[in-house]
Order: C-alpha cells, then sequence, then structure tokens
C-alpha cells in the first residue's frame, strides 16, 4: 500500500497542469513576460580576449570599431546567453516560421500556430547548442579543423553602467563555420561560411547589418585565410538586398514547401 501511494505521489508530482494548455496561450505567456528587448544576464566574454584574438589583422580591428563604435562590443557568448540568442534569431527569421502557419480564421489555427513557435524555438535552440558547443567548451577564435565547430559572435549595446557583458542588450549576431558549399564538390575543400547574421529589430535602420558583414568578411579574409565567403538567405528584400549590393552573387537557387533558399558567394581576395 505504501509503495503504491508513493508511485502515485510521484506521478502527481510529475504531472503540469500547463501541459493540456493550448500551445499558443504558453506562447502568448512567453511573449507578454519578455522584454522587448533582449537582454543578455551574466558576464560575456569579449572576442578580442580570447586564443586567436592576437592575431587579428589591423583590418579586421578597424572594421570591428567601426561597427562596435562607442557603444557597442563584439562577444563570445556562453551557455547563459542560449535561451535570449534563441529570441534573436527566431525574432530575426520569424518570416520562416510564419510560412508554416496557418490563417487565424482556422478554428484549430490558435493551437497549431502556438505549436510551431514552439516547436520552431526548440529546434532552433537545439541547433544553436550543438553547433557552438566547441565553442562553448573552449572560446576561441582560431579557424577549426572541421565543420563540427562554429564561432559564434553576439554584438551587445551600451553598458549603462554595468560592467562586462551583465545585463547589456544583444543587438546582433553572426555564425561563421568552415563547410562544403551547396553545389560544390563534396571532396572540395571547406570553406567560410556564414549562418544567421542578424540584428534586433529595435536596432535595425542603423547600417548594423553591414558592418557586421563587413567584419565577416575581413576575419574570414585574414584570420581564417579564406578566399571568398559562401552563405545563403530566402527571398526576403532586405536580406538579399543586403548581401546583393555588398557584392555577392547567385551560385544557385532551391525551392521547397517553405519558400526560396539562394545561395551566393563572394571573392574575398
Amino acid at each position: 500500500m505504501r509503495r503504491a501511494l508513493g508511485t502515485l505521489a510521484a506521478c502527481v508530482a510529475l504531472w503540469r497542469p500547463w501541459s493540456l494548455v493550448d500551445p499558443s496561450l504558453q506562447l502568448r505567456r512567453r511573449q507578454n513576460c519578455r522584454s522587448t528587448k533582449v537582454v543578455i544576464g551574466h558576464r560575456a566574454v569579449p572576442w578580442d580576449q580570447v586564443p586567436g584574438a592576437e592575431v587579428l589583422s589591423p583590418e579586421v580591428l578597424r572594421a570591428a570599431a567601426t561597427c562596435t563604435g562607442e557603444d557597442f562590443q563584439l562577444m563570445l557568448p556562453e551557455e547563459s546567453d542560449m535561451q535570449e540568442l534563441t529570441d534573436l534569431v527566431d525574432e530575426s527569421f520569424q518570416r520562416a516560421i510564419q510560412a508554416r502557419m496557418v490563417e487565424d480564421g482556422n478554428p484549430f489555427s490558435g493551437f497549431w500556430n502556438g505549436w510551431v513557435s514552439l516547436s520552431e524555438r526548440q529546434m532552433t535552440l537545439g541547433a544553436l547548442r550543438k553547433r557552438l558547443k566547441g565553442l562553448l567548451e573552449a572560446p576561441s577564435l582560431r579557424k577549426p579543423r572541421d565543420d563540427e565547430w562554429a564561432l559564434g559572435v553576439l554584438l551587445v549595446g551600451p553598458q549603462d553602467g554595468v560592467q562586462d557583458g551583465a545585463g547589456r542588450e544583444l543587438v546582433g549576431y553572426f555564425e561563421l563555420l568552415l563547410q562544403r558549399p551547396e553545389g560544390l564538390s563534396r571532396r572540395g575543400e571547406m570553406v567560410p561560411y556564414l549562418k544567421n547574421l542578424c540584428v534586433s529589430k529595435a536596432y535595425r535602420g542603423r547600417g548594423l547589418g553591414r558592418k557586421l558583414l563587413e567584419v565577416v568578411e575581413e576575419f574570414s579574409r585574414s584570420s581564417w585565410k579564406g578566399e571568398s565567403l559562401y552563405l545563403h538567405t530566402d527571398n526576403d528584400p532586405a536580406a538579399f538586398g543586403l548581401y546583393n549590393s555588398s557584392g555577392y552573387v547567385v551560385r544557385k537557387q532551391e525551392e521547397d514547401g517553405e519558400g526560396m533558399s539562394i545561395y551566393m558567394s563572394k571573392r574575398l581576395i
């Protein structure tokens, strides 16, 4: 009898009422509790204070200084940044998530759209943790040996009386890794590949996306010795316009059920 009661108590303790709640309600609760500004809540690592920073070229340092000015700072993420970083990435690529949602007139739209948003967020968080695992364990700017390691760089906002990275706004982000580009031989050399270049909505229209892109290009060329930089985007006019006006050319286009993927590259030397 005692064992049965103990089992019943354990089951009750594990039950969560919110597990039966409409995912759209969970999503709205999260959005209502979330600040309109994404803030990192720890002491992040300045990118010029980790292994590999000692060989940053004058061109990279100039591009970084132009990007950060007096108010911003480039930093490497830590595990405690992953939730806020996920918020920024999902915010920046909301258009891809919207493509999977249904119109509000559908009787199941609230449940379905809430579920889509929550599931997409979990996938984004899992993908970020997987790609940044090596960086989180051993921060470095050195060129990796394979495609199992990615460099993630945060652009954080003004200090506003705080020190290091604690309590500062997460303004922008980019990832750089080695990858064999789509459309090239699988036996070909892995090259610098840009992913998830994004800027918070609150800071768009200031040219920060272009300045971050210039940092990536100079770093890829001088620190990772890349002859070209590769990336892919969708047919969003702002994203495509940024890359097109910066000298990137289309290599390949693909369309699937979730939209258009445009693969682009730019010669760096």
